[in-house]
């Protein structure tokens, strides 16, 4: 019970921030444009999409630090699909940038680094449901964990995640539900290649008609 009432408290309290902060967003990000400047010395190629442009930082004032993308910046993912696949295939155009920070990716920071956890900082234990729960053909089902601080945390608050994945019937849509933390089981003890990896965003998704083929 004591579990329940915790997890229901933060999820209250983070949707409110989460909301908040997407709203504020539509206007915040459109300054933060106007005040962005490119860093050239991180211009690199993308890794798997061959666009015939490179991918680049976008730096912007500290101040709009909540609503900025430490890992992808304004131009999408270092794999190329977004400047492969948004609108007019060029993520470098306004309102390519303007929709991964403000629409597909809303204060990502903020909810990466003060709603998300450092996986390194806790235990994850399943309360119920399955040890594994996505969103494809052959992992549906749900699951509830947490993610209890370890004794040399100076973190006091256990997160929660949900994970709900119904399909109907034989398509290739299903309702999915995914809401707290982005953890998993297999985060204990987990080794990642990048920093940012071990840190987990917070979610409130609600999709009654998901594709998951």
């Amino acid at each position: 019970m004591k579990d329940f009432l915790i997890m229901g408290l933060s999820w209250f309290l983070f949707f409110c921030f989460q909301l908040i902060g997407i709203v504020s967003g539509y206007v915040v990000v459109p300054w933060m444009l106007l005040l962005g400047k490119w860093n050239k010395e991180s211009e690199k190629q993308f890794t798997k999409y061959n666009t015939h442009r490179n991918w680049m930082r976008e730096k912007f004032p500290k101040l709009f630090w909540p609503w900025d993308n430490v890992e992808d910046s304004s131009v999408g993912d270092h794999r190329g699909w977004w400047d492969a696949n948004c609108f007019g295939g060029d993520a470098y155009k306004w309102f390519n940038r303007f929709w991964w920070l403000a629409v597909r990716n809303p204060f990502n920071n903020f909810k990466r680094y003060v709603m998300g956890c450092d996986v390194r900082e806790y235990h994850f234990s399943k309360l119920g449901g399955q040890n594994y729960v996505r969103d494809d053909f052959n992992n549906t089902g749900w699951q509830l964990l947490k993610a209890s601080p370890t004794s040399n945390s100076d973190k006091w608050l256990p997160r929660y995640g949900f994970y709900l994945v119904k399909r109907y019937g034989s398509s290739n849509r299903a309702l999915v539900i995914q809401l707290g933390n982005k953890i998993k089981l297999e985060h204990e003890h987990s080794v990642e290649i990048d920093e940012i990896d071990y840190w987990k965003g917070y979610t409130f998704e609600i999709n009654p008609f998901k594709d998951i083929s």
